[in-house]
């Protein structure tokens, strides 16, 4: 880890720097000047100096100090002529240097006492060494930290602006702390943003994504899952609160470093004593509160808190907004939080707490502020707390809050409730919330308190078998085994564990024995939802997309969006092991939507995001898929489902030239995948990725043995994922079932791979063409010798290292790869050909409609244009043509 350093990566400035790249364009035969604005720590001297080493230009860089208005005049400039250096200036200056001695006393002695005369003179040497310079080769002028400069410095500043016009070839860069500006800075900045060569650049806070990737350059590594989430919520995407908040460990630290508390806490001490109190009694209420709410508890009226609040305002500790008070940033709240002392905060929280008593209406959650209040004083009041915990966990649980409902469940716990009323409630809740390591804390509790009772004690094991498998535990089979073996025949809570031992039976995988357990759930009595996941074992077993369907149908009137999420993933699995990837996009589309509908994003989003990043990989739409992964990442899932997302992110990076995302997913799921609970297909997809990882090393030989230990491992036998492991080279294999269009055209890729004839490449190349595989397509072509049609395709995706191959075989063999590349497919598109190959099977618009999840109305209209684009009148016609066309495959 950098301990102690700036991230080496800018994260999340790109748009900012183009802005400024375009400035620096603009100087070639004028100049510009960008005002670059953003509250303190926002990166305004990290972006302004990544930028300037990016360029080839002259680059200096001065700065104000924080010695309020009568501090050391010219400050800035002063510094920018001694980087310069004496004998550079005076080559500069050909009507000499004597006003710059004011400045840089090695320059000589000025001629008389200043006036005004002289310090116009002074002005006019300055703005002559940059425009001297600027004519030698473009210069960057960085000034910082506008918002502490001096009334010369501004004046001198304002002077170089307004004569920019004269100084071709320089690009002025000014700096300033938005929140901290003074009447003086603030008019300038007005006026100087009025003239047409001058734009402002307000740098926001970084976005949750940009925050792990400036953690990731900080940690030389993935962020630990939960890390970023946890840091970008209490740093609020402050690139320096980020560094502060990373601590020396790699974790969050205990408390912020000191000196960040000094410039949080600097702009409430200069406040009066009133309105420090009213921040403080803000603090105690959270990072918003109501104006009514604060009145009642600091006993002001309107007017009087009013006064009391401006200033805090004025300071930017405070943002007012309609009828509540915001703090700036959450940090800030922090401090001053943390700065009560323990008489204050007891006294402040029991004020809330009383006053929302006697009038809920005053906030817009009661139940979870109440909560709030009460837990705070809890050893004072412990019946209102647990009072309030417990009413706050039935509203969060209304709400689908599952964190919240998690967190007042714990407290409840805490707070001496019954646990034989509360454990299996927080175990759910913990569950749906993704907090793994809370729920398995739950269960073990759960286990001990439930030893006596079959039917609770079975449900439990049940959470803890699947909550295993999730965290890539060993023993998970042990208590999904268990927990069917405890409940006998014809016991309402038999099915549902039948159904979870079956679910993880097809992932061994041991499919018959899923198939016996999973028949035998469905044959058990229970309710309609168990019996609905029984039949999606069963059709998912049976790769049966037309009763998954149904079940889905079933699911949405029974309004269980659990199970219809459950549906939707197998349903998206199965359809790109079909390779329909546009149909198995759709219904993971569907999925996520669902899961945020339900609120449960977190737990159930990762999965279907994977679906629809393998469905996309196989399209060749690489940079949606990447950033569906980075989202799902985002969500702190659990190792195995991690692990998975991390290995289909380093397949994208592999594929376009770059391995460190591949050798990191190699390294963190050979890690999880070797406890014995990740799915076959995981294993098989991380197999796959380090062979080709070892490919693009040179590393036949590995490669070799790898693919060897994958075909000898007995509970490896899925066909779907071993082909393309297979597929990877020209390894030995013995019978290997092929089961569909995929699956064929990796068996065509191996038999190339043995063969090494070009028409063989050709006919698999053919076949992942048909597929809509493009990258698959590209390094058959390749192998086949067809460079420009592997060229084409290559280029599209961004393709690096096999771009790079093409263009050096081209080179040798003369090739000329900007021919253009002829595919009789008559403008039809992906989604025109499911269409077309439908409409060819006899099926009315109505049926393609059910088939690929779109209105009639939409298929429809696919039918026409699909008449249009072969020139024909007719379905029957236009069946013909496809296959006289073979357009069908």
């Amino acid at each position: 880890m950098r301990t102690g350093l700036p991230s080496p990566v800018l994260a999340g400035r790109d748009t900012e720097f183009a802005l400024l790249a375009d400035a620096f364009a603009d100087i070639g035969a004028s100049s510009a000047t960008v005002l670059v604005g953003g509250e303190a720590g926002i990166g305004k001297s990290r972006l302004i100096s990544e930028f300037a080493a990016a360029q080839q230009a002259r680059v200096l860089v001065g700065g104000c100090l924080e010695l309020g208005e009568n501090g050391l005049p010219f400050a800035p400039f002063t510094a920018v002529l001694r980087a310069i250096g004496p004998e550079e200036i005076r080559e500069l200056s050909p009507g000499g240097t004597g006003e710059l001695g004011r400045l840089l006393p090695s320059l000589g002695t000025p001629d008389r006492d200043g006036d005004e005369l002289a310090r116009a003179r002074l002005f006019e040497q300055i703005l002559a060494v940059f425009q001297g310079l600027a004519e030698r080769q473009p210069l960057v002028l960085a000034v910082e930290d506008l918002h502490w400069a001096d009334r010369s410095s501004r004046d001198l500043l304002r002077f170089l602006v307004r004569s920019q016009p004269a100084i071709p070839g320089l690009l002025l860069l000014i700096s300033y702390r938005s929140d901290q500006l003074d009447p003086a800075a603030r008019s300038l900045l007005a006026e100087l943003a009025r003239l047409d060569w001058v734009r402002r650049l307000e740098l926001a806070r970084l976005p949750k994504n940009a925050v792990t990737v400036q953690l990731r350059g900080l940690l030389g590594h993935e962020p630990e899952p939960g890390l970023s989430e946890r840091i970008f919520r209490k740093s609020e995407g402050n690139p320096l609160f980020v560094e502060a908040l990373l601590g020396c460990a790699g974790q969050p630290g205990p408390s912020l470093p000191q000196s960040i508390r000094d410039l949080l806490r600097a702009p409430l001490e200069r406040l009066e004593p009133r309105s420090q109190e009213v921040v403080r009694a803000a603090a105690a209420g959270g990072s918003r509160v109501g104006h009514r709410l604060l009145a009642v508890v600091t006993e002001l009226d309107d007017a009087a808190l009013s006064d009391a609040v401006r200033p805090a305002v004025a300071a930017n500790l405070l943002i007012a907004d309609e009828d509540e008070y915001a703090f700036r940033h959450a940090l800030i709240r922090e401090v001053v939080y943390e700065d009560l002392l323990p008489g204050e905060r007891a006294m402040l929280h029991t004020r809330y707490g009383e006053v929302l008593d006697k009038d809920a209406s005053l906030v817009a959650r009661p139940e979870v502020e109440l909560a709030r209040h009460w837990y705070a004083v809890r050893k004072q009041h412990p019946e209102r707390a647990l009072a309030a915990s417990w009413a706050a966990a039935s509203t969060a649980g209304k709400s689908l809050a599952y964190a919240e409902r998690s967190l007042f469940l714990s407290r409840v716990l805490e707070l001496g409730a019954d646990p034989s009323a509360v454990l299996e409630d927080a175990i759910e809740a913990a569950v749906s919330a993704g907090e793994g390591d809370r729920a398995m804390t739950l269960i073990e509790a759960a286990v001990e308190e439930f030893a006596g009772d079959p039917a609770r004690l079975a449900r439990v094991l049940r959470h803890r078998g699947e909550l295993r498998y999730a965290l890539g535990l060993p023993g998970d089979l042990d208590d999904l085994r268990e927990a069917a073996r405890l409940i006998p025949a014809g016991h309402a809570e038999r099915r549902p564990a039948l159904n979870a031992l079956a679910a993880r039976l097809m992932t061994v995988p041991c499919e018959d024995k899923a198939l016996v357990v999973a028949e035998e759930a469905l044959r058990t009595p229970g309710d309609v939802r168990s019996e609905l996941v029984a039949r999606i074992n069963l059709a998912y077993l049976r790769a049966d997309l037309p009763d998954l369907a149904r079940v889905l149908v079933s699911a949405e009137e029974l309004d269980d969006q659990r199970i219809v999420l459950h549906t939707l993933r197998c349903q998206a699995d199965l359809l790109v092991g079909a390779g329909q990837y546009r149909r198995a996009a759709d219904v993971a589309r569907c999925g996520l939507s669902e899961a945020a509908k339900a609120g449960l994003s977190r737990t159930s989003g990762p999965a279907h995001a994977g679906n629809l990043a393998e469905a996309l990989i196989a399209l060749g739409d690489w940079d949606e898929a990447n950033e569906i992964l980075e989202h799902a990442l985002e969500l702190d899932p659990t190792p195995s489902l991690r692990a998975y997302l991390l290995v289909l992110r380093g397949t994208i990076g592999l594929a376009r030239g770059d391995r460190a995302p591949a050798e990191e997913a190699v390294a963190y799921a050979g890690e999880v995948f070797t406890r014995g609970t990740a799915y076959a297909q995981d294993l098989l997809l991380l197999v796959q990725l380090q062979v080709e990882l070892m490919l693009a090393q040179g590393k036949e030989t590995e490669a070799g043995e790898a693919v060897a230990r994958a075909l000898a491992d007995d509970s490896v036998t899925s066909a779907r994922y071993l082909w393309p492991v297979v597929a990877t080279g020209p390894w030995p294999v013995g019978e290997l079932p092929v089961d569909g269009p995929v699956q064929r055209a990796h068996q065509l890729t191996h038999f190339a791979e043995c063969s090494g004839e070009r028409d063989d490449w050709a006919r698999a190349a053919d076949a992942w063409a048909e597929l809509r595989q493009p990258y698959r397509e590209a390094r058959a072509a390749l192998r086949a010798g067809d460079l420009r049609r592997a060229h084409a395709l290559a280029d599209a995706l961004g393709a690096g290292g096999m771009l790079a191959e093409i263009e050096r075989l081209a080179k040798a063999t003369r090739t000329r790869l900007d021919e253009p590349v002829h595919e009789q497919r008559f403008g039809l598109t992906p989604r025109e050909l499911e269409v077309l190959r439908l409409l060819a099977d006899g099926r009315t618009n109505r049926e393609i409609a059910g088939e690929l999840f779109i209105a009639v109305k939409t298929a429809g209209a696919h039918v026409s244009s699909i008449l249009g684009k072969l020139g024909v009148t007719g379905r029957v016609q236009a069946a013909t043509a496809a296959h006289r066309l073979g357009l069908l495959g």
